[in-house]
Protein backbone atom coordinates (compact mmCIF):
# COMPACT_ATOMS: atom_id res chain seq x y z
CA UNK A 1 0.00 0.00 0.00
CA UNK A 2 1.41 3.34 -1.02
CA UNK A 3 1.50 5.96 1.70
CA UNK A 4 -0.34 9.15 0.80
CA UNK A 5 1.89 12.20 0.97
CA UNK A 6 -0.45 15.11 0.25
CA UNK A 7 1.33 17.39 2.74
CA UNK A 8 4.87 16.15 2.03
CA UNK A 9 5.73 18.81 -0.50
CA UNK A 10 8.71 21.14 -0.40
CA UNK A 11 6.48 24.23 -0.32
CA UNK A 12 4.96 22.98 2.96
CA UNK A 13 8.35 23.02 4.69
CA UNK A 14 10.87 25.74 5.43
CA UNK A 15 14.16 24.04 4.63
CA UNK A 16 13.61 20.49 3.35
CA UNK A 17 13.98 20.24 -0.42
CA UNK A 18 12.25 17.94 -2.89
CA UNK A 19 15.16 15.49 -3.21
CA UNK A 20 15.27 14.99 0.56
CA UNK A 21 11.51 14.41 0.72
CA UNK A 22 11.94 11.73 -1.90
CA UNK A 23 14.80 10.15 0.04
CA UNK A 24 15.62 11.46 3.56
CA UNK A 25 18.81 9.36 3.58
CA UNK A 26 20.38 12.03 1.35
CA UNK A 27 20.09 14.55 4.19
CA UNK A 28 21.20 12.11 6.91
CA UNK A 29 24.24 11.01 4.93
CA UNK A 30 25.32 14.61 4.34
CA UNK A 31 24.64 15.78 7.90
CA UNK A 32 26.32 13.02 9.90
CA UNK A 33 29.13 12.33 7.44
CA UNK A 34 30.20 15.85 6.52
CA UNK A 35 28.66 18.43 8.86
CA UNK A 36 29.03 17.04 12.38
CA UNK A 37 29.29 13.97 14.61
CA UNK A 38 26.49 12.71 16.82
CA UNK A 39 28.39 13.60 20.01
CA UNK A 40 29.02 17.19 18.91
CA UNK A 41 25.48 17.55 17.64
CA UNK A 42 23.88 16.42 20.90
CA UNK A 43 26.02 18.91 22.83
CA UNK A 44 25.00 21.65 20.39
CA UNK A 45 21.35 20.77 21.03
CA UNK A 46 21.85 21.09 24.78
CA UNK A 47 23.63 24.44 24.43
CA UNK A 48 20.89 25.78 22.15
CA UNK A 49 17.96 24.65 24.30
CA UNK A 50 19.58 25.94 27.49
CA UNK A 51 20.42 29.31 25.93
CA UNK A 52 16.91 29.72 24.53
CA UNK A 53 15.08 28.62 27.65
CA UNK A 54 17.28 30.57 30.05
CA UNK A 55 19.35 33.26 28.27
CA UNK A 56 21.49 33.84 31.35
CA UNK A 57 23.06 30.43 30.63
CA UNK A 58 24.08 31.41 27.11
CA UNK A 59 27.65 32.19 26.13
CA UNK A 60 27.65 35.94 25.29
CA UNK A 61 30.19 35.51 22.48
CA UNK A 62 28.58 32.47 20.86
CA UNK A 63 26.79 33.16 17.59
CA UNK A 64 26.29 29.53 16.58
CA UNK A 65 23.13 28.92 18.60
CA UNK A 66 20.92 30.65 16.04
CA UNK A 67 22.35 28.47 13.26
CA UNK A 68 21.95 25.36 15.40
CA UNK A 69 18.30 26.25 15.95
CA UNK A 70 17.86 26.47 12.19
CA UNK A 71 19.51 23.04 11.89
CA UNK A 72 17.11 21.69 14.51
CA UNK A 73 14.10 22.90 12.53
CA UNK A 74 15.39 21.19 9.38
CA UNK A 75 16.12 17.99 11.26
CA UNK A 76 12.61 17.90 12.74
CA UNK A 77 11.24 18.38 9.22
CA UNK A 78 13.26 15.40 7.95
CA UNK A 79 12.08 13.32 10.90
CA UNK A 80 8.48 14.26 10.08
CA UNK A 81 8.95 13.12 6.48
CA UNK A 82 10.21 9.73 7.71
CA UNK A 83 7.40 9.55 10.28
CA UNK A 84 4.72 10.10 7.63
CA UNK A 85 6.29 8.03 4.86
CA UNK A 86 6.68 4.99 7.11
CA UNK A 87 3.15 5.32 8.47
CA UNK A 88 4.25 5.29 12.10
CA UNK A 89 1.46 5.46 14.65
CA UNK A 90 1.14 7.93 17.51
CA UNK A 91 1.31 6.85 21.15
CA UNK A 92 -0.90 7.72 24.11
CA UNK A 93 2.08 8.07 26.48
CA UNK A 94 4.90 9.63 24.45
CA UNK A 95 7.01 10.40 27.53
CA UNK A 96 7.10 6.79 28.75
CA UNK A 97 10.77 6.38 27.86
CA UNK A 98 11.60 3.39 30.06
CA UNK A 99 9.55 0.22 29.73
CA UNK A 100 11.90 -1.81 31.90
CA UNK A 101 14.87 -1.39 34.21
CA UNK A 102 17.08 -2.63 31.36
CA UNK A 103 16.18 0.50 29.39
CA UNK A 104 17.11 2.65 32.36
CA UNK A 105 20.48 0.94 32.85
CA UNK A 106 21.22 1.02 29.11
CA UNK A 107 20.84 4.79 29.22
CA UNK A 108 22.65 5.26 32.54
CA UNK A 109 25.65 3.06 31.74
CA UNK A 110 26.05 3.30 27.96
CA UNK A 111 24.01 6.35 26.96
CA UNK A 112 21.78 4.21 24.72
CA UNK A 113 18.16 5.14 24.11
CA UNK A 114 16.37 1.81 24.09
CA UNK A 115 12.77 0.73 24.63
CA UNK A 116 11.90 -2.75 25.82
CA UNK A 117 15.57 -3.68 25.52
CA UNK A 118 15.93 -2.62 21.87
CA UNK A 119 17.33 0.49 20.18
CA UNK A 120 14.23 1.50 18.25
CA UNK A 121 14.40 4.76 16.23
CA UNK A 122 10.87 4.18 14.92
CA UNK A 123 9.56 4.27 18.49
CA UNK A 124 11.47 7.51 19.12
CA UNK A 125 9.98 9.18 16.03
CA UNK A 126 6.54 8.04 17.11
CA UNK A 127 7.01 9.49 20.60
CA UNK A 128 8.38 12.75 19.21
CA UNK A 129 5.34 13.54 17.06
CA UNK A 130 2.91 12.10 19.58
CA UNK A 131 4.11 14.66 22.11
CA UNK A 132 3.13 17.51 19.78
CA UNK A 133 2.40 18.09 16.11
CA UNK A 134 4.78 19.43 13.48
CA UNK A 135 3.02 22.80 13.69
CA UNK A 136 3.64 22.97 17.45
CA UNK A 137 7.27 21.93 17.01
CA UNK A 138 7.67 24.87 14.64
CA UNK A 139 6.24 27.15 17.32
CA UNK A 140 8.49 25.73 20.05
CA UNK A 141 11.66 26.07 18.01
CA UNK A 142 10.64 29.55 16.84
CA UNK A 143 10.23 30.59 20.48
CA UNK A 144 13.69 29.22 21.28
CA UNK A 145 15.17 31.06 18.31
CA UNK A 146 13.52 34.32 19.38
CA UNK A 147 14.70 33.87 22.96
CA UNK A 148 18.29 33.58 21.72
CA UNK A 149 18.12 37.26 20.76
CA UNK A 150 17.34 38.33 24.33
CA UNK A 151 20.06 39.16 26.81
CA UNK A 152 17.62 38.62 29.62
CA UNK A 153 14.35 36.72 29.32
CA UNK A 154 11.25 38.77 30.19
CA UNK A 155 9.59 35.65 31.58
CA UNK A 156 11.51 32.55 32.59
CA UNK A 157 8.24 30.61 32.82
CA UNK A 158 7.67 30.91 29.08
CA UNK A 159 8.34 27.21 28.48
CA UNK A 160 7.64 25.97 31.99
CA UNK A 161 8.29 22.32 32.82
CA UNK A 162 7.65 21.46 29.17
CA UNK A 163 11.18 22.49 28.27
CA UNK A 164 12.52 19.40 30.06
CA UNK A 165 10.51 17.11 27.77
CA UNK A 166 11.42 19.21 24.71
CA UNK A 167 15.13 18.93 25.53
CA UNK A 168 14.97 15.16 26.04
CA UNK A 169 12.91 14.55 22.90
CA UNK A 170 15.28 16.58 20.74
CA UNK A 171 18.25 14.59 22.03
CA UNK A 172 16.48 11.31 21.46
CA UNK A 173 15.44 12.37 17.97
CA UNK A 174 19.03 13.21 17.06
CA UNK A 175 20.17 9.78 18.28
CA UNK A 176 17.37 8.04 16.38
CA UNK A 177 18.25 9.79 13.12
CA UNK A 178 21.91 8.90 13.63
CA UNK A 179 20.96 5.22 14.06
CA UNK A 180 18.97 5.39 10.80
CA UNK A 181 22.04 6.88 9.09
CA UNK A 182 24.37 4.29 10.62
CA UNK A 183 22.14 1.34 9.69
CA UNK A 184 21.48 2.68 6.20
CA UNK A 185 17.73 2.90 6.81
CA UNK A 186 14.97 2.66 9.39
CA UNK A 187 14.75 -0.80 11.00
CA UNK A 188 11.10 -1.84 11.32
CA UNK A 189 9.62 -4.94 12.89
CA UNK A 190 7.28 -6.69 10.46
CA UNK A 191 5.76 -10.21 10.30
CA UNK A 192 8.04 -12.91 8.93
CA UNK A 193 6.00 -13.27 5.73
CA UNK A 194 6.40 -9.62 4.70
CA UNK A 195 8.87 -8.91 1.89
CA UNK A 196 10.18 -5.35 2.03
CA UNK A 197 10.61 -3.57 -1.30
CA UNK A 198 12.09 -0.04 -1.16
CA UNK A 199 10.18 2.44 -3.33
CA UNK A 200 13.22 4.59 -4.12
CA UNK A 201 16.93 3.96 -4.29
CA UNK A 202 19.51 6.16 -2.61
CA UNK A 203 20.80 8.25 -5.50
CA UNK A 204 23.79 10.49 -4.92
CA UNK A 205 24.52 12.88 -2.11
CA UNK A 206 23.01 16.14 -1.05
CA UNK A 207 25.09 19.03 -2.41
CA UNK A 208 27.30 20.60 0.23
CA UNK A 209 26.81 24.21 1.25
CA UNK A 210 29.57 26.72 0.44
CA UNK A 211 30.72 26.45 4.06
CA UNK A 212 30.74 22.66 3.79
CA UNK A 213 32.75 22.79 0.56
CA UNK A 214 35.26 25.17 2.17
CA UNK A 215 35.67 22.92 5.21
CA UNK A 216 36.15 19.83 3.02
CA UNK A 217 38.71 21.64 0.86
CA UNK A 218 40.65 22.67 3.95
CA UNK A 219 40.57 19.09 5.25
CA UNK A 220 41.75 17.72 1.88
CA UNK A 221 44.60 20.25 1.81
CA UNK A 222 45.72 19.32 5.31
CA UNK A 223 45.61 15.61 4.46
CA UNK A 224 47.71 16.25 1.35
CA UNK A 225 50.30 18.24 3.33
CA UNK A 226 50.50 15.51 5.98
CA UNK A 227 50.93 12.83 3.31
CA UNK A 228 53.71 14.85 1.64
CA UNK A 229 55.61 15.05 4.94
CA UNK A 230 55.26 11.32 5.57
CA UNK A 231 56.25 10.22 2.06
CA UNK A 232 60.06 10.61 2.56
CA UNK A 233 59.82 8.68 5.82
CA UNK A 234 58.00 5.80 4.13
CA UNK A 235 60.54 5.78 1.29
CA UNK A 236 63.46 5.55 3.72
CA UNK A 237 61.70 2.79 5.63
CA UNK A 238 61.12 0.86 2.42
CA UNK A 239 64.78 1.21 1.37
CA UNK A 240 65.95 0.09 4.80
CA UNK A 241 63.64 -2.90 4.67
CA UNK A 242 65.08 -3.93 1.28
CA UNK A 243 68.59 -3.41 2.58
CA UNK A 244 68.03 -5.64 5.61
CA UNK A 245 66.59 -8.35 3.40
CA UNK A 246 69.53 -8.08 0.99
CA UNK A 247 67.34 -7.19 -1.97
CA UNK A 248 69.30 -4.10 -2.91
CA UNK A 249 72.50 -5.90 -3.92
CA UNK A 250 74.57 -4.72 -0.93
CA UNK A 251 76.17 -6.90 1.71
CA UNK A 252 74.48 -7.08 5.07
CA UNK A 253 76.24 -5.41 7.95
CA UNK A 254 75.69 -5.65 11.67
CA UNK A 255 74.84 -2.83 13.97
CA UNK A 256 78.51 -1.76 14.33
CA UNK A 257 79.01 -1.31 10.60
CA UNK A 258 81.14 -4.46 10.29
CA UNK A 259 80.35 -7.24 7.88
CA UNK A 260 78.97 -10.42 9.35
CA UNK A 261 76.57 -11.34 12.07
CA UNK A 262 76.47 -10.01 15.62
CA UNK A 263 75.36 -13.38 17.03
CA UNK A 264 77.47 -14.60 19.92
CA UNK A 265 78.40 -11.10 21.07
CA UNK A 266 77.27 -9.50 24.29
CA UNK A 267 77.99 -5.81 24.71
CA UNK A 268 81.32 -6.07 22.84
CA UNK A 269 82.79 -8.95 24.97
CA UNK A 270 84.65 -11.50 22.79
CA UNK A 271 83.21 -15.02 22.71
CA UNK A 272 86.56 -16.45 23.94
CA UNK A 273 86.44 -14.38 27.14
CA UNK A 274 82.88 -15.48 27.79
CA UNK A 275 83.84 -19.16 27.47
CA UNK A 276 86.73 -18.66 29.93
CA UNK A 277 84.43 -17.09 32.48
CA UNK A 278 81.99 -19.99 32.16
CA UNK A 279 84.83 -22.48 32.86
Amino acid sequence: MKVKQKNLKAENFRYVIKRVIKNPMIYLDNFFRYETSIDHWMRDISFTVNAGAYPAMACPDAVENGYHCRQLIEQVEVAYVIFKQCGLKKQKEPLAFFKSRDDYYAYASRGEYSFDGQINPADTLSKFFSFQSMRKWYATLDDLLLALTWRRAPNYEQFGDKIVAVHELLLRLAQALYVIYREGGLPLQVPSYVIAQPTDRFEGKMPLSRLGELMNNIADKRHAEAAAKLEPIFEKAELWDKHMKGNDGTELVDGDGDEGSSEGEDEGIPIKDIEQEQE
